[in-house]
C-alpha cells in the first residue's frame, strides 16, 4: 500500500569511507525469530492508519543519523551513529541500546524528498508515538508551535510552509526523564529507571512509524462511528481541515465489493445515519467488518478519498434471567475471558518487531479459547487493533498510568485519556474503557469519580471499568477484583458487574528462554517443572468456572507472554516456548464458558461464623506449640484466649473495613484453635467452603487433619474451595477443632476463619 505518488523517499546514512555502516542489532539476551529477520528496509514497511487510509504517502522508517547531547545544548555539529527507527534507542532492534538519562537529549536527523503543489496541497509529517517531549525542525525551521508532548499517541505537523520541493532535511529532538526522580507526571506505564519486579526497562524517543502524505487543500482528518445493531444503522460524523464553507462530502459502505448504503453530509459535526440491513454482525466467533469510502470534494482542491471500516456490534451488561448482571454482545450473553496482555518484547520494547509478530500474539490467545484480552497501560499501534477487529479478539483498553503527584498530573492525565479514547473509537474489538489501575496516578474519590462519569458520558457506545483493582468509589459499570493467585470476586451486586481484572500469576522459569539467566526471576506463585506449573493452572481454572456460575461475568489472567524479570507468561518473552499445550488450554477455558452460561444463585449458611460481624473466642499463642497442637486431644489451657479477628496496626491501617482487628498480632508467627459442635445432616449440607481472610502463608486443620493450605495472603474475606472428600471425612458429628497456623513475613498480618456451606438454586 506504499504507493508514492508525488512523494520520494531518500534514505540518510551515516557515512564512513564513502560507505553507509552496516546494520546490526545490539546485543540482547534475548531475540524474537521476529527480530532476528529485521532489516532497515523492513522495519514496519506496512501503511500504520489502516482504518483512515490514503495512497499518498511515504514510509519515513528505517536508518536515521542519531546523536545524544546535554539536555541544554541546540543541534548536534556532528552525529554518533545510525539508528533504527521506529524502535526506541534502548531496544536492541535500534542498533544503539543506550539508556537515557534526565540531563540528555536525544537527536535524530534524516532527508527525504517531497513533490507538492503547496498552493492545492498540503505535506503532513505524522508521527506514531515519541517519547515524551519532541520538537521538529524541517530544514532547519521548527514546525512544532510547543513541543509536542506524551508519549503514547500520534501527533501530526502540517509541514507545508518549511519543506521544499525535492530534498528537504528532517531532524528531530527528545527529552525523556521517564521517572528518574518522581517529579515528572507524564503517563509512562511500565517504564522505569531502575526496572525489576513488575517495571521494565523505559523507553525514549520515536518508537512507533514515522511517515508523510500529500493530502489536498481541503482534506478530512477522521471520522467517528456509532453502530445500532437494534435499529440496523451506522452513524458516521466525519472531521475535516481546510475551507469547509462549500465543501461536500459522500459516504458509502461496503461489505466486501457490494456498496450496501450511501449517504451525505448535510452539516458539519453533525452524523449522517445510514441503514445496514441484514447486518453481519462484528463478534469473536465472527469478526464480520463494513467498508467505509469517504470522498470529500471542496473548490480549489483536488478531491480527498480515504477508506476505513467499522464492525457492527453492541456490547452492554443487563441482568440474566437469574437477575444476575452479566455481559452482553450482540444482545447474547457473553463472558469476556483472556489475558493481561503487556505488550512488551525483548528486542524492540514497546515496539513490537513486526507485524507478524502481533498476529503471534494475538493468535495464540485465540487458539487457546480467549476471547478478549486486557491491554495494560499500553496504546499499541494502530495496525494491532486492526488485527484484533480482523481476527476476532475483545479488548479492555487501559489507559497509560503515571506517577508524580496525582492533583498536578490531573489535567494532563484527562487530556491524554480523552486523545486515546478519540483515536481508538472507531475500533470495534474494544469493548471497554480502563481509566485507572490499581491506584497508579489515580486521584481520591471525587476526581476518580468525575472521569469515571465522563468516559461514560463522552463514549456510552463502551463500558467503563470501575477502576481496575484496589480505590473503587462506587462508579463504572463494574467492580473489579484483583486477587492472586485467586481467582476470587465480588459477591453479585444489583448495580454492577463482578468481574475478575487480575488473577494468576503462575510463574515457571524456562531455562534458555529468560531476560535474566541467573538473576532472581518471579512469579506470584511458582512451579519448578511444566507439570506441577499445569496442575496449578487447572486447578484455578475448575475454580473459576465455579465463580463463572456464581455471576462472575469476565476473568483476567496473568498473563500473555513472560516480561523482562517475570516469569508468569504462558510463553515466554522471546516467543519461543509455549509453556502448556493449546489443545488443554482449550478445554480448561471452553468449560469456564460453559459454567458461566448456567448461572446458578448461591444460598450460604454458616456452620461456624468468623469474627466479621461478631467476635468469636479462640485460643492463641504465639510460641512454637508441641507436637499435635492441631488434635482434638490437644490441651491448649496454657495458651491465650483472645476474640478474632487476629492482626496488627497495618493490617487495620490498609485493609480499613474489610479487618476486623480485635486481638492484637504482631510476631512473626501465630497459632490459634476453637471448638464447634455440629449435628448437620451431611448428605443434605450442600458444597462446604472455608470462609477466611488471610495474611499470610495459612494452613488450616479440621480435628488434626489438613483441609487447606493457603499460599500468600487475600485482601478481604473470601470463600475458600475445600476437598468435599477429606473435609467430610474429617468433619464430626458433636465436637470439632479448627486450628490454624498462620504467618507474618512483612506488611499486614491477619487471620480469622469460619465455615459456612454453599448450596445453589
Amino acid at each position: 500500500m506504499n504507493k508514492l505518488i508525488g512523494l520520494t523517499v531518500a534514505v540518510a546514512g551515516l557515512m564512513v569511507a564513502g560507505e553507509s555502516l552496516a546494520y546490526a542489532p545490539a546485543e540482547n539476551p534475548l531475540m524474537t525469530v521476529w527480530g532476528e529477520k529485521i532489516t532497515p528496509e523492513t522495519a514496519w514497511t506496512e501503511y500504520p492508519r489502516p482504518n483512515l487510509v490514503r495512497e499518498n504517502w511515504q514510509n519515513l522508517n528505517g536508518l536515521w543519523q542519531y546523536s545524544i547531547n546535554k539536555r541544554e545544548d541546540g543541534v548536534p555539529e556532528e552525529w554518533q551513529g545510525e539508528i533504527l527507527v521506529p524502535f526506541c534507542v534502548e531496544s536492541a532492534l535500534s542498533g544503539v541500546k543506550h539508556l537515557m538519562e534526565t540531563p540528555e537529549q536525544l537527536w535524530y536527523k534524516r532527508s527525504f524528498d517531497a513533490k507538492f503543489d503547496s498552493s492545492k496541497e498540503r505535506l503532513l509529517l505524522h508521527f506514531g508515538a515519541v517519547d515524551y517531549r519532541a520538537q521538529v525542525f524541517v530544514n532547519g525551521i521548527e514546525v512544532t508551535d510547543a513541543p509536542h508532548t506524551g508519549g503514547n499517541q500520534p501527533f501530526t505537523i502540517d509541514i507545508t510552509d518549511a519543506a521544499v520541493q525535492g530534498a528537504n532535511e528532517l531532524v528531530v529532538s527528545v527529552w525523556d526523564p521517564t521517572n528518574s526522580d518522581g517529579r515528572f507526571t507524564q503517563s509512562m506505564g511500565k517504564q522505569h529507571c531502575k526496572p525489576g519486579g513488575c517495571m521494565y526497562t523505559r523507553v525514549s524517543g520515536i518508537w512507533q512509524t514515522v511517515w508523510a502524505e500529500v493530502v489536498p487543500a481541503t482534506y478530512i482528518t477522521g471520522y467517528k462511528v456509532v453502530t445500532d445493531i437494534d435499529a440496523g444503522t451506522v452513524a458516521v460524523t466525519v472531521q475535516a481541515e481546510g475551507d469547509l464553507s462549500n465543501a461536500k462530502v459522500s459516504l458509502k459502505v461496503k461489505y466486501g465489493d457490494k456498496v450496501v448504503s450511501s449517504g451525505k453530509v448535510k452539516s458539519w459535526g453533525k452524523p449522517v445515519v445510514l441503514p445496514v440491513k441484514d447486518a453481519q454482525l462484528w463478534s469473536p466467533a465472527n469478526p464480520n467488518l463494513y467498508g467505509l469510502e469517504i470522498t470529500l470534494e471542496a473548490p480549489d482542491s483536488a478531491d480527498d478519498v480515504v477508506n476505513g471500516y467499522f464492525g457492527m456490534r453492541k456490547v452492554e451488561w443487563r441482568k440474566d434471567e437469574k437477575g444476575v448482571p452479566r455481559f452482553y454482545l450482540n444482545n447474547e450473553m457473553c463472558y469476556m475471558q483472556g489475558t493481561l496482555d503487556q505488550g512488551w518484547w525483548p528486542d524492540g520494547l514497546l515496539t513490537p518487531p513486526s507485524e507478524a509478530a502481533m498476529k503471534y500474539d494475538i493468535d495464540l490467545l485465540k487458539g487457546v479459547g480467549f476471547n478478549m484480552m486486557r491491554k495494560h497501560i499500553k496504546v499499541e499501534p494502530l495496525r494491532y487493533y486492526y488485527l484484533c477487529d480482523k481476527m476476532g479478539i475483545m479488548i479492555w483498553q487501559d489507559m497509560v498510568s503515571g506517577w508524580g503527584n496525582q492533583d498536578e498530573r490531573y489535567a494532563e492525565y484527562r487530556k491524554e485519556l480523552k486523545g486515546m479514547i478519540d483515536l481508538l473509537q472507531t475500533f470495534p474489538c474494544i469493548v471497554m474503557w480502563v481509566p485507572y489501575n490499581e491506584s497508579w496516578g489515580q486521584p481520591a474519590a471525587a476526581k476518580t469519580n468525575m472521569t469515571q462519569n465522563w468516559v461514560k458520558r463522552y463514549d456510552p457506545t463502551r463500558l467503563v471499568d470501575g477502576p481496575s483493582g484496589w480505590n473503587d468509589y462506587g462508579v463504572g459499570d463494574t467492580r473489579d477484583m484483583h486477587n492472586y493467585p485467586g481467582p476470587g470476586m465480588f459477591d453479585v451486586m444489583d448495580n454492577r458487574v463482578s468481574v475478575l481484572g487480575e488473577f494468576g500469576g503462575i510463574g515457571l522459569s524456562i531455562s534458555g528462554h529468560l531476560w535474566r539467566e541467573n538473576s532472581k526471576n518471579w512469579g506470584y506463585v511458582s512451579d519448578t517443572t511444566t507439570e506441577a506449573s499445569f496442575a496449578r493452572y487447572t486447578a484455578l481454572m475448575r475454580k473459576l468456572a465455579k465463580l463463572a456460575k456464581k455471576g462472575l461475568a469476565a476473568s483476567v489472567y496473568t498473563q500473555t507472554t513472560d516480561v523482562e524479570s517475570e516469569i508468569n507468561g504462558l510463553v515466554t518473552y522471546d516467543r519461543k516456548h509455549e509453556k502448556y499445550n493449546r489443545a488443554e488450554l482449550k478445554k480448561l477455558h471452553d468449560a469456564v464458558y460453559t459454567a458461566a452460561a448456567d448461572t446458578r444463585i448461591a444460598v450460604y449458611k454458616d456452620i461456624l461464623p468468623t469474627s466479621q460481624a461478631a467476635a468469636a473466642k479462640w485460643q492463641y499463642t504465639t510460641s512454637q506449640p508441641a507436637d499435635g497442637w492441631m488434635k482434638p486431644e490437644f490441651n491448649d489451657s496454657s495458651w491465650k484466649s483472645g476474640e478474632a479477628g487476629f492482626g496488627n496496626e497495618i493490617i487495620k491501617r490498609d485493609a480499613k473495613d474489610n479487618a476486623v482487628v480485635r486481638t492484637l498480632w504482631d510476631s512473626p508467627k501465630l497459632w490459634v484453635r476453637r471448638t464447634f459442635d455440629f449435628s448437620g445432616d451431611l448428605s443434605a449440607a450442600g458444597e462446604f467452603a472455608l470462609k477466611c481472610f488471610y495474611d499470610e502463608d495459612a494452613v488450616v486443620y479440621l480435628n488434626g487433619v489438613e483441609i487447606a493450605k493457603l499460599s500468600g495472603y487475600n485482601i478481604k474475606y473470601e470463600d475458600i474451595e475445600l476437598d468435599q472428600a477429606v473435609f467430610r471425612r474429617a468433619l464430626k458429628q458433636g465436637r470439632n477443632v479448627l486450628a490454624v497456623s498462620v504467618g507474618n513475613k512483612v506488611g499486614g498480618a491477619y487471620i480469622d476463619v469460619g465455615i459456612t456451606t454453599i448450596s445453589y438454586k
